[in-house]
């Protein structure tokens, strides 16, 4: 029997965060950009280009089960890894990693990771696209 291909692509990612209107400056500052789409006390989201969408969301809102910190590690590119690096900085947000090229890959990888202001893990990486 012959399977149909399904048409799965990557939408969007939402990371729970504790205080909304916190996170939201956060992320406006981080990106450059405002927030595309909010619903008051629920969720808040960032067209990121290419149809999709980094988002923040209410844990309250949808289970218990969901967990503030951690849920995943969305992944931001930027050209100038060392600059975003400062500008974490400057809003004191915890460090996991420093910049770093990363001699794991075949390829040219600079990345950091951090913690945003809802204790979540971030990364920002530069490679050649």
């Amino acid at each position: 029997m012959q399977q149909q291909k399904l048409n799965v692509k990557f939408d969007h990612v939402y990371v729970s965060v504790q205080n909304l209107d916190r996170a939201v400056e956060f992320y406006e500052d981080l990106l450059g950009m405002k927030v595309t789409h909010r619903e008051e006390g629920t969720w808040a989201d960032f067209d990121i280009g290419n149809e999709c969408y980094f988002g923040l969301i209410n844990p309250n809102i949808v289970s218990e089960r969901r967990t503030v910190g951690n849920n995943s590690i969305p992944v931001f590119w930027t050209e100038n890894v060392d600059a975003v690096f400062e500008k974490v900085k400057r809003w004191g947000c915890r460090i996991a990693s420093e910049p770093e090229d990363l001699a794991s890959t075949e390829y040219s990888y600079r990345c950091f990771q951090f913690y945003d202001p809802e204790d979540n893990l971030i990364e920002i990486a530069w490679y050649r696209k």
